[in-house]
């Protein structure tokens, strides 16, 4: 089991978008009754049921009550006899729309494996887009303008 990712600041109202989501990464099910997670203040909440194999779980701020962190935060899950399984946070100021996101990276002969973290940003308005393709098709004709004019110079001047 890990946690996959969480969101600590969605567009708008943070309680009604945040969520934190697990992965059950293990070939067989796993019964979450006994299991906890919490939140770097100490704020727990249980879990239960059964997760099987390769599904996610999503929990959101109404289900645990975990108000998450825009400013830094750190998330730990424990099984039902209080070991730490998976932990996963970050520092600094989290982007509105900005989701925290664990990857695995396992090599192929499975003896090194590595967490990383990301931010996820929700992708550029495209406006933002439009200015910058506007902005190279100026550039383009501006470049192909000064290569015509220096032709037309050197032409003349060999005559």
């Amino acid at each position: 089991m890990i946690i996959k990712e969480f969101f600590p600041n969605p567009v708008g109202n943070d309680q009604e978008g945040e969520y934190i989501k697990f992965f059950n990464d293990s070939a067989a099910a796993v019964n979450l009754s006994g299991w906890q997670i919490k939140d770097a203040a100490g704020k727990s909440f249980n879990l239960n049921g059964e997760l099987a194999a390769d599904q996610e779980l999503v929990l959101t701020y109404f289900q645990t009550k975990i108000s998450l962190n825009n400013n830094g935060e750190k998330l730990f899950l424990y099984d039902s006899t209080g070991k730490l399984i998976d932990e996963l946070g970050y520092s600094g100021q989290a982007s509105e729309g900005q989701r925290i996101i664990k990857q695995q990276i396992t090599t192929i002969d499975d003896k090194i494996t590595t967490n990383q973290i990301t931010n996820y940003q929700f992708p550029i308005t495209s406006n933002v887009i439009f200015i910058d393709f506007l902005t190279a098709i100026i550039l383009a004709g501006l470049g192909l303008y000064i290569i015509m004019q220096l032709e037309k110079k050197l032409q003349k001047s060999l005559f």
